[in-house]
């Protein structure tokens, strides 16, 4: 019974984050999808602001970083008083529906970018956004015709799982990859544990030097073994012969790494 409670308040905790645009007719179809499909979740309504790179004076609109910093602050005050009062409408439709939602506005000159970033800061875990324009909608529509969602998808985190809706209908999920995550930062551990000290003793015994190496330098040049249900067990935290081959490849890579770097460093 515990249990269950414990899980039923873990769903209720996490929230689901919505993307929206200035333009409430146009979101209004993916956040009433976001708002079907929360299953108890709180929602989150987040929008990213683009602060505009002209600010009118008598009528003529100047590059803001020609204009006097009174002039630039008042028409910023104004802006921020319009977002809030777009998002205060999305908050009312939430309302309407029974859910008591909240509220993010992050300012960025990028929405893509924006996105991808506070996915980051607040480590979001569940999110919707469009797929495309309603009016680029069709019963057949597999693919994301926008940029934006294509850029979100490749360069959000794997730890973010991502709906794509258009019209009010989901397009496709970007599955989050939690267990991929946790087995690489288990991997990446057990690789410092085991293989590094070995290397820096016989490096030490050859007197090199070696440098500090990020695990991306690692990962990015590493090819990932196919997977091998027959994979022989290791006797370090349960690896199997893929992560053996892994770390193998791993040694090798970090040999060659100290080699160059030491004939830099010559």
């Amino acid at each position: 019974m515990e249990e269950e409670e414990a899980a039923t308040c873990q769903v209720l905790e996490e929230k689901l984050y919505v993307a929206v645009g200035r333009e409430v007719w146009k979101n209004i179809s993916n956040l009433m999808w976001a708002l079907e499909n929360s299953q108890g979740k709180r929602i989150c309504i987040l929008h990213i602001h683009q602060p505009s790179p002209t600010i009118p004076v008598l009528g003529t609109r100047f590059e803001a970083s020609t204009v006097d910093e009174e002039s630039v602050r008042a028409y910023r005050g104004k802006e921020t008083a319009k977002t809030d009062k777009i998002l205060q409408e999305y908050l009312s439709i939430c309302l309407k529906k029974g859910v008591q939602a909240e509220k993010l506005c992050v300012e960025m000159d990028s929405i893509e970018k924006g996105i991808v970033e506070t996915i980051y800061q607040h480590r979001i875990r569940k999110f919707v956004m469009g797929a495309a324009a309603d009016k680029h909608y069709s019963m057949k529509m597999e693919d994301l015709k926008s940029k934006k969602a294509n850029f979100v998808c490749q360069q959000a985190p794997a730890t973010c799982q991502i709906h794509f809706t258009c019209k009010g209908n989901l397009i496709h999920t970007r599955e989050a990859r939690v267990d991929e995550v946790r087995a690489l930062s288990v991997l990446l551990s057990d690789f410092q544990r085991l293989v590094l000290p070995q290397i820096r003793s016989d490096v030490q015994n050859s007197r090199s030097s070696i440098d500090t190496i990020s695990s991306e330098v690692l990962l990015s040049d590493i090819q990932e073994e196919p997977n091998d249900s027959s994979s022989l067990a290791f006797p370090c935290s349960g690896m199997g012969l893929n992560m053996m081959n892994f770390l193998i490849n791993s040694t090798k890579l970090w040999q060659k790494l100290t080699i160059q770097n030491h004939e830099h460093c010559e």
